[in-house]
This record gives C-alpha cells, sequence and structure tokens, in this order.
C-alpha cells in the first residue's frame, strides 16, 4: 500500500480498472484539446466568440505588419466599396457596413440561410500606430484590404553610437 491509500481496500479490482481508463480517457482528451488550442487557438476561439453590439455578424480579418505599413484583410463577399465605412480613431480601425437580405416573394421557402446579413462592424486593434493620411482601402473580389503607413516615429531606425571621450564619462576626482 502506499502512503495515500494506508485505508484503501485492494485496488486491483474492476473497479480500479474502470478508473484508471476513465482518467487516461480524460488525460487523452485535456492532451487533444491543449493540442488543437496550441495549433490552431485563434481559429478555435473565433467559434466562441460574439458578435459586437449593435451588429448581426462579424466577419474574419488578418492583420500583416511589414516594414512600413500595416495591412488588415477582410473578407466581404458581396459588399460593394461604397457600402463600406472605415474609419481610423487612434490605433484602432474600424470597418462596418450593411449586407442586405434575400428579397423573397411571400410563396418562396427558405430551406437553408448560411450567408451572414445585416450590419457589420468590426474594430481592430492596430499593432503599432500609423499616418492616418496614408490609409488606403481597395475592395477586390469580396476582399477589402486597408493599407496604413506607419508612423515615422514609429519606423524603427538605427541610432549610431559613437565613442565618448574618456573624460566625460569618468567622474571628475577632484569634485567628490
Amino acid at each position: 500500500m502506499d502512503a495515500f491509500n494506508q485505508d484503501a481496500p485492494n485496488q486491483d479490482g474492476p473497479n480500479s480498472q474502470r478508473f484508471s481508463q476513465a482518467v487516461n480517457r480524460l488525460r487523452s482528451e485535456v492532451d487533444r484539446l491543449v493540442d488543437m488550442a496550441w495549433t490552431r487557438g485563434e481559429e478555435v476561439w473565433g467559434q466562441f466568440k460574439q458578435p459586437e453590439a449593435g451588429c448581426d455578424w462579424s466577419p474574419e480579418i488578418d492583420v500583416v505588419e511589414t516594414a512600413d505599413s500595416v495591412i488588415v484583410f477582410m473578407n466581404l463577399p458581396g459588399i460593394s466599396a461604397d457600402q463600406v465605412d472605415i474609419t481610423l480613431i487612434g490605433n484602432t480601425l474600424e470597418i462596418a457596413a450593411h449586407v442586405d437580405s434575400l428579397t423573397l416573394q411571400a410563396a418562396d421557402r427558405v430551406h437553408k440561410r448560411e450567408r451572414p446579413t445585416g450590419t457589420l462592424k468590426r474594430t481592430v486593434p492596430l499593432p503599432i500606430s500609423v499616418d492616418y493620411d496614408s490609409a488606403v482601402a481597395q475592395a477586390d473580389r469580396g476582399v477589402l484590404k486597408v493599407e496604413m503607413k506607419k508612423s515615422v516615429d514609429k519606423q524603427a531606425h538605427k541610432v549610431r553610437v559613437v565613442q565618448a571621450e574618456p573624460a566625460a564619462c569618468s567622474p571628475d576626482p577632484a569634485g567628490v
């Protein structure tokens, strides 16, 4: 008997075997969930997220930072450029639009409806400050692309290091 189960009855019975199998199944399921969260975290989390308040749906996005710009891609199939409203506020990009639903006749019956309709809104925090005047948005084949140049003060630049004069770096012994 081990030190923790001194009063426990014999552990070799069928209950012990069922318990071990249940623990192994649980461990296996937790391992699977952790692996899924680790490798596909955003995708899995996206299945649970709720659309923003005041909107009916929230399309998926990609945010890409290049050496000199930030680019946001959003799938907006069936939406023309004049239906999209884009606003930059601080380090946040807001994208809104309205998608009309199907026009149906009184006798028509919808058997399946999966395509989103109604108001969409997506608020995207940007990874770095951008130059508002540089923002350009394009809609092409159902994909919205918003490209913004990084603020000049936020772009990386090299600072040259020079050797200081010895007297400038060492404290004055006479002044102590």
